[in-house]
């Protein structure tokens, strides 16, 4: 078991107490509103005028946030996540919504397709893959699946200054930019002691410099950029990118 195929265990969950996104919303209609598409609507219209004959993948789309609001605004919108439970809550999700998007079960740390798109956005995916090389290949990946003059949008954590609120929970410790958490002892996966803990790697919180750095050395050079301060926890990082082909 891998360490973030436990997000199918998260989503079975949320499908059996009948809630459409990973934040537990239950009205399928919140789906437009959540915080990753109000965020991709600022600019969306900036950089992709007309939508319509447009292609845009959803990585880790989850229960296909993303992905349908880019359908409603008239993309051909495609969704992967690894997580089985959550592909099939997204083609719930788009039934209820009725609109057509193409959800597939796929391991972006393992992707070799050669499919092209215009955009790529990651929906809160990329601070979900911890170890370098996993993150080396979804980068490259990526470069590979935009269109020459393509987009990519992150939505990602950061480091904060203050994450009291994130590392006051007793499940979860903080370990230079690694985030590990305790888990159920049932999941097959490589665990690890860390402070006396039996944990997994969870997340990557990078700092802004570093993340910034590492998308610069993947090739990728940031066209718009904002950062949310969360209160006592991560920031979030929000940009617009372009593979730089010089």
């Amino acid at each position: 078991m891998k360490y973030y195929e436990m997000h199918d265990e998260v989503y079975k969950g949320l499908r059996q107490r009948g809630m459409v996104t990973w934040d537990g919303q239950v009205d399928v209609e919140s789906i437009y509103e959540h915080h990753i598409n109000l965020e991709l609507n600022k600019n969306i219209s900036k950089y992709f005028p007309k939508a319509k004959g447009k292609s845009a993948l959803d990585l880790g789309t989850g229960s296909g946030t993303a992905a349908l609001f880019l359908a409603r605004k008239g993309f051909s919108a495609t969704g992967y996540d690894i997580s089985s439970e959550a592909i099939q809550l997204a083609n719930e999700n788009a039934l209820k919504l009725d609109v057509q998007a193409n959800f597939q079960v796929q391991d972006i740390c393992e992707y070799s397709g050669n499919n092209k798109f215009d955009l790529v956005v990651d929906s809160s995916f990329l601070h979900c893959i911890v170890h370098n090389e996993e993150r080396s290949h979804i980068y490259s990946a990526i470069r590979n699946i935009l269109k020459s003059e393509g987009y990519l949008f992150i939505h990602t954590m950061i480091a904060a200054q203050d994450m009291s609120d994130l590392l006051s929970k007793e499940h979860i410790l903080l370990e230079k930019d690694i985030l590990w958490s305790t888990g159920k002892d049932s999941w097959d996966m490589e665990w690890k002691v860390v402070d006396g803990k039996r944990v997994f790697p969870h997340r990557r919180i990078l700092s802004q410099v570093d993340l910034e750095e590492e998308l610069s050395a993947h090739q990728f050079k940031v066209v718009d950029k904002v950062v949310k301060l969360n209160e006592r926890g991560p920031s979030t990082y929000i940009a617009w990118l372009r593979v730089n082909h010089e």
